[in-house]
């Protein structure tokens, strides 16, 4: 007879015990693997950012960037060549008409104007002089003709009075003869000495308007010397601001060059360039906000480029507003544009990453317990600088996440964590 042994029953209980306990932690983590496998992944809250989908006004809006540009600029130049002995303002000074800039040296042009002066001085005596003898010559004319005339007017008597004699039978034919001959003969140079003397005013005239025209020569030769040497002392001629000083102390500097620009700073406007795209939308009159920083001032566009550069187009815009500091050219500004408002639409924050062109997009729209997002797909229409307009896809109230989403547009839906 077998009697049964109970440690053997034992050990076999322990070991189905123990596989039992493998087969059901290998079933408990092949479904928590499987669990784990089917969640949707994570991503941290800190690293998102959302916005909520809402109905209001929508402003479309045009972004631009440019600068401030100042219409009324003088280039200044200098008028006479010399070297810059020294420069008495620098950008930024604000100057009048009469300011000096600059001061340059000429010795070439000191030399000269003395030349010139001396060689003024010298015509100016040799016209004394002339005159002295004009005067002279006028005397003489008139003493010559005086005498002229007395001598005729004796041989014209002595010829009367043979002409007396002669009819008196007192006097031969050979002597009235001689006495007529003498006597026309001195009214011939009485009538030349007569001549003479009438001539003498417009020749007389025309000797002075050449003698004066040589000295008026000689007179604007000293002044345009003497103007020169002023203008050593270059001046701005323009009330504004300089904006640049084009030369430096010690340099050599030819006539007409430009040294320095002065800008109207009362007048200024803002010069932006925007998209060939963006250009269409865009007229005279449009209401413009430009941004400087933490300031902005009201605009309006007044002139749009016709031509494209660079895919671009240069807007200018007039400024309306009253700038609450002094603005200066070159001022670098952000213009947003207003093209049209929509009153009633949805609208939402613009999403990271959009372009312009885009009108459909896909965006992460949180659940109510935002534990959660769900990838849906949005039809956008007109697109702003801030906002966008929502056509499809999207209700007011929806909370969509606006961070750049792009590594995570292939999981239908992620956790929030």
């Amino acid at each position: 007879m077998d009697i049964q042994r109970p440690a053997t029953n034992k050990k076999r209980n322990q070991r189905i015990a123990v596989i039992a306990a493998v087969v059901v932690g290998f079933t408990l983590l092949t479904g928590l693997a499987f669990s784990v496998a089917q969640r949707p992944p994570g991503v941290d809250r800190d690293l998102v950012y959302d916005g909520a989908v809402r109905r209001g006004e929508f402003v479309h809006e045009v972004t631009a960037a440019g600068s401030l540009y100042a219409p009324e600029i003088r280039s200044v130049t200098n008028q006479s060549e010399g070297v810059v002995e020294r420069i008495l303002v620098l950008p930024g000074r604000v100057v009048g008409p009469d300011d000096i800039l600059m001061e340059l040296s000429s010795p070439t042009l000191l030399q000269e104007l003395a030349d010139a002066e001396a060689e003024f001085e010298a015509a100016e005596a040799d016209e004394f002089l002339r005159r002295s003898e004009a005067k002279d010559s006028y005397l003489n004319l008139e003493s010559s003709l005086a005498d002229a005339t007395a001598t005729y007017e004796t041989a014209q008597l002595e010829a009367d009075a043979e002409q007396t004699l002669y009819a008196e039978g007192a006097s031969s034919d050979l002597e009235l003869a001689r006495r007529q001959n003498a006597a026309d003969q001195q009214r011939r140079r009485r009538d030349i000495a007569q001549l003479q003397f009438d001539a003498y005013p417009e020749r007389s005239a025309a000797r002075d308007e050449a003698a004066q025209s040589k000295l008026d020569q000689q007179r604007r030769k000293v002044e345009r010397l003497e103007e020169k040497i002023e203008n050593l002392e270059v001046r701005a001629g323009f009330a504004g601001v300089v904006q640049e000083i084009s030369v430096e102390e010690g340099q050599r500097l030819s006539a007409g060059g430009e040294v320095a620009r002065i800008v109207n700073p009362n007048l200024l406007i803002a010069r932006v360039r925007v998209s060939e795209r963006d250009a269409a939308l865009i007229e005279a009159g449009q209401s413009v906000r430009l941004e400087m920083g933490r300031e902005s001032i009201m605009g309006e566009v007044m002139r749009i480029d016709p031509a494209v550069v660079e895919r671009l187009v240069t807007v200018d815009v007039a400024l309306t507003g009253k700038p609450t500091r002094q603005l200066m050219p070159d001022l670098t500004v952000t213009a947003r544009i207003e093209i049209e408002r929509e009153p009633e639409t949805l609208v939402v924050d613009r999403p990271a990453g959009h372009r312009d062109d885009q009108t459909e997009i896909q965006l992460f729209r949180l659940t109510p317990d935002g534990g959660r997002a769900e990838l849906v797909t949005v039809e956008l229409g007109r697109v702003s600088a801030r906002e966008v307009e929502v056509l499809n896809g999207l209700a007011a109230g929806d909370q969509v996440i606006l961070a750049d989403m792009t590594e995570w547009l292939e999981e239908p839906v992620i956790r929030i964590r």
